[in-house]
């Protein structure tokens, strides 16, 4: 094994800027940085410090600031290692993430001068270990709350992009992140809260979320004295930035950026002009659904009048509620004159995609138009307000706040070009009674709304044009709530990830604001061979397992508010209620219309796996059911149309977990049943069952499917996804045959699942490179599928937590200890019953083992080999590596904080924060491994689970030390090289002998 940091390279200055830019930006912008670009990067490039607010117009380009951000990392050595781009609209964080995947792509390239300057100095600030990913840079979109998905935070030495909303990455930064498991919250913390910068977009969408940060910012940073280093800033980047605070520094447009004949593009993209009417729509009854119904016609003809008269071939028509907008495009979805898609923040992600990528082309930023496009009408809601890449020739939008329909109207002529040729856009702002009646508050806009409609000209004007007085923008301008004041005492109940003290802060109100009831979010997922059968079975263990053998991903998650989701469900246990859809948003945190509903209150619903890897359960409780969670639920229970949220819907939904599988994880897997298969069935042989496979008793389930796979490889197409999925697993002799359950009770009612068991190239052809993961989850990380030798695995944790420690820049007695707790963090798996269990049950003299043969998706082999080992349920190793290292003088002496050492032990699979688990171990044995020059013995009865064995008060001091986030990112880093030298261990023992 070598690990080794790069040596110096080519220096770069601010003057490559330029040619940089050209190279990694997207062809329909313009080649050169505009001027503010420019004196932006020179600014930071000479101070070192961003400033408080980046205050430029929509369409002047502020996306660029993570090019910016990328090059002063390879720039200057104290740049944040990371960046998060954050924004409060589900569709613009996918074209931002968009932008940053083809930098991460281009800066692979070896075809530019300066970005190969650029790479090269990326990779120097990695440690560079065995045969590592050498990819310059790190990126991820966080759209969904799956672990395995967490390929981002894997590495805190490799420089990252990270594209997020608030909910995500702020509850990950407060050590409650929603939807990923407890014991990697701290790790999630401590990246999110050292080395990175955060670019907060449209900042007025989140503004409690940035008072939050700029707490952090002023009074929670590491400590002198700590050895520490500090590199975290927050910069607010706006179109609508409100009113000027004193003593911020600001950047902003200058005269160049304004001048044709320097900025010809920018210039142009300002000087456009934006015509609008508004019209006030009339229901025929009087409640909210008469409204709405008429709201939504009226949208319809109006997209139908504009698409006619043949000045507008793309039409945009925004609306305020997902529900709307899902009539709208019901009403225009079959006109064969025009082509209609339906984009809302509430997709699976996958879907998204596949949208997007059907009309991206036609409505991006730059396209050349023509007089024979066939016309387009976008129905979409708020979540394509800020920075999305979309520009329209006509606007319909409903009503909203003077800020959000600002942002909407940045999305029509987009480029200038309509207004340059004497054709500007024409657009309808739709208003109903109620959304103006003075004395309502509208849910999302408050009385901004009815403000808004009030200050708009009665007649024709030029929307870009508007300026409203600065004493009045207040009034026009959706109020945000603030956020509470950031005590030390929230941060000492927050950094308790390992139990959750009773008194646990809602972290809602630190990312949203204090106020009345607001909405969250959690994940649905939706599985084919998953029914309501096989939830109320056995306690769901078989559902578990079922899910287990090929995991929830997130790009099959849909992001639905909780609210939302638990009437869906109870109307779903209630045969008869009729269906109906609760007010559903596409913005994070907004106000519920009625907290309590109008339904009567219910408890039971249909049942759903809440997924949480082997600590997964059946929810049966609305009340159980939380913002976060991911929810595997039965195909057959609907609840999508047209690709978007529908609970009015009963047709089954498209199970893609295979695709999540192959695109998202490189990984082939099949589950060879035809409910997951559904007509592709038709196709392919005769599918193997254990049944089968069981009466003949000549044929073992591996050659069963082998020989499935030979024959289903001759008649499936090779290029799409199956065909693509059959032949990597051919590939792969060592893959994984496992049964699992799809009936309840019935032994009969088996399929096969097989998976590959390492990445194949020949999927590579639908995915971008994608991390290699390994499972973080404490109860089956000792499970990899290869075995890997304990004394090489400690080994090889320390090196690698030495050379990211490094890497880091952290001083050279942190990286010490770092690295000397690396060596003994698994020291406590000598237990033989340990030993036993990773052996299958049966305890040999082949040497001391880290990782077991048996993979973590073989849930029930693991459960047995346990057992057979009498290994006690719920075990621990670690408590043991503390108590046969902690006595041991000499090891003591050689630690920089001795204390420090101990706790990155105990804590490195996220326990002992405060307070270590118990487990009930009735016939405790002795464990004793030899480590260097020293032997190490101990009881596996250990005390050190008491209150009083000095484990809580450990971790106390050492908050008080390195700070809440200090210590959290010291031990994010043992933890990550643990996990990284396990995924590198993994895949050294999959390569064939003789290579």
């Amino acid at each position: 094994m070598t690990i080794e940091l790069s040596g110096p390279i080519f220096k770069l200055d601010t003057s490559h800027f330029a040619a940089f830019f050209a190279a990694v930006s997207p062809s329909a912008e313009s080649s050169d940085p505009f001027p503010w670009q420019q004196d932006l990067l020179d600014q930071v490039a000479a101070t070192g410090r961003w400033p408080d607010l980046l205050d430029v117009p929509t369409g002047a380009g502020k996306t660029a600031a993570i090019d910016i951000a990328v090059f002063l990392m390879a720039m200057r050595d104290d740049a944040p290692r990371r960046v998060v781009f954050v924004v409060d609209r589900r569709v613009v964080v996918h074209q931002a993430a968009e932008r940053v995947r083809r930098l991460a792509v281009r800066l692979r390239e070896r075809d530019n001068v300066v970005v190969n300057a650029v790479a090269d100095r990326l990779r120097a600030l990695t440690a560079r270990i065995d045969d590592a990913d050498d990819s310059p840079l790190q990126w991820a979109e966080m759209r969904g709350g799956i672990v395995r998905d967490e390929s981002w935070a894997m590495r805190p030495d490799l420089p990252t992009v990270l594209v997020s909303t608030v909910d995500q990455v702020g509850s990950r930064l407060l050590f409650r992140g929603y939807g990923i498991s407890r014991s990697m919250r701290p790790v999630h913390a401590g990246l999110l809260a050292n080395d990175v910068l955060f670019l907060l977009d449209e900042v007025h969408l989140a503004q409690p979320f940035a008072e939050t940060l700029g707490m952090i910012a002023g009074r929670y940073r590491p400590q002198p004295g700590s050895g520490l280093p500090d590199r975290w800033q927050v910069v607010e980047l706006s179109a609508t930035p409100g009113k000027i605070v004193p003593g911020r520094s600001i950047h902003n447009l200058g005269g160049r950026d304004r001048d044709p004949a320097i900025s010809p593009v920018l210039a142009r993209r300002t000087a456009a002009r934006k015509l609008a009417v508004k019209h006030l729509v009339r229901g025929r009854g009087k409640d909210s659904v008469s409204h709405r119904d008429a709201l939504a016609q009226e949208a319809a003809r109006l997209a139908r009048s504009m698409i006619d008269d043949g000045r507008s071939a793309v039409v945009g028509v925004v609306l305020n509620r997902v529900d709307t907008a899902r009539r709208v495009y019901d009403l225009l979805r079959d006109d064969r004159s025009f082509d209609c898609q339906l984009i809302t923040g509430r997709m699976r992600p996958f879907d998204r995609d596949d949208v997007l990528g059907e009309v991206v082309n036609r409505i991006r930023t730059g396209r050349v138009r023509s007089a024979t496009d066939r016309p387009l009408v976008i129905v979409a809601t708020q979540s394509i307000e800020a920075g999305a890449d979309f520009d329209f020739d006509a606007l319909i939008t409903e009503c909203a706040s003077f800020d959000a329909l600002k942002q909407r109207f940045g999305r029509v002529d987009r480029n200038g070009e309509l207004s340059a040729l004497g054709t500007p856009s024409e657009s309808v702002i739709l208003a109903t009674l109620e959304n103006v009646n003075p004395t309502a508050e509208d849910p999302v806009y408050g009385p901004a709304l009815t403000q808004t409609w009030a200050f708009l000209p009665e007649s024709s004007f030029d929307f870009a044009s508007l300026q409203p007085d600065p004493e009045r923008i207040s009034d026009l301008v959706a109020a945000k709530p603030k956020a509470p004041m950031l005590l030390p005492s929230h941060l000492d109940r927050w950094v308790q990830t390992h139990p959750y003290p009773d008194a646990d802060p809602d972290i809602g109100l630190w990312l949203h604001g204090l106020g009345e009831r607001r909405s969250a979010d959690l994940n649905l997922v939706w599985r084919a061979d998953l029914t309501e059968a096989l939830l109320t079975y056995d306690e769901g263990q078989s559902a578990v397992s079922l899910v287990n053998a090929c995991r929830p991903g997130s790009g099959e998650a849909m992001s639905v508010p909780v609210h939302a989701v638990r009437t869906w469900l109870a109307q779903l246990a209630d045969e008869k209620t009729a269906l109906e859809s609760a007010p559903v948003f596409d913005v994070e945190g907004v106000l519920l219309e009625d907290p309590n509903g109008t339904r009567p209150r219910r408890v039971a619903v249909k049942p759903v796996l809440r997924w949480r890897g082997d600590e997964s359960e059946v929810v049966r409780d609305e009340h159980a059911i939380k913002p976060g969670d991911t929810l595997i639920v039965p195909a057959e229970y609907g609840g999508v149309s047209s690709r978007n949220w529908d609970p009015a819907s009963r047709i089954a939904v498209t199970d893609i977990g295979h695709r999540v599988e192959a695109e998202q994880r490189l990984r082939a897997t099949l589950r060879l049943n035809p409910a997951v298969l559904g007509s592709e069935t038709e196709r392919l042989p005769p599918l193997p069952f254990p049944a089968d496979v069981d009466v003949d008793g000549e044929v073992d389930d591996f050659s069963a499917v082998d020989d499935w796979l030979i024959r289903a490889g001759e008649v499936s197409a090779g290029g799409d996804l199956t065909g693509r999925i059959v032949a990597a697993l051919r590939q792969d002799s060592r893959r994984t045959v496992i049964r699992v359950p799809v009936s309840p009770g019935d032994p009969a009612s088996l399929v096969f699942v097989v998976s590959s068991k390492r990445r194949l190239p020949v999927l590579r052809t639908a995915a971008e490179s994608a991390g290699e993961t390994v499972d973080s989850e404490p109860e089956t990380s000792s499970f990899s599928g290869a075995e890997t030798g304990l004394h090489d695995h400690l080994h090889d944790v320390g090196e690698y937590a030495r050379a990211i420690a490094q890497a880091c820049g952290l001083p050279a007695g942190l990286t010490n200890d770092l690295a000397l707790a690396g060596r003994l963090h698994d020291v406590g798996k000598s237990d033989p019953r340990f030993q036993a269990m990773l052996r299958r049950g049966r305890l040999t003299d082949m040497g001391l083992l880290a990782k077991s043969a048996v993979p973590a998706s073989e849930r029930a082999e693991r459960e047995r080999a346990r057992r057979e080992a009498g290994y006690p349920r719920g075990g621990r190793h670690e408590l043991l590596s503390v108590a046969m290292v902690q006595l041991v003088p000499e090891l003591a002496a050689s630690a920089h904080d001795w204390d420090l050492v101990l706790h990155l032990v105990a804590s490195h699979h996220g326990y002992c924060r405060p307070f270590a688990r118990v487990v009930h171990d009735p016939t405790p044995v002795t464990a004793e491994l030899v480590l260097g020059s020293h032997r190490l013995v101990h009881s596996t009865a250990t005390d050190l689970a008491r209150i009083d064995a000095g484990v809580a008060e450990r971790f106390w001091r050492l908050v008080r030390r390195y700070g809440w986030f200090g210590l959290a990112w010291l031990e994010s880093i043992l933890r990550l090289a643990d996990h990284r030298a396990s995924a590198a261990e993994q895949i050294r023992a999959m390569i064939p002998r003789g290579r």
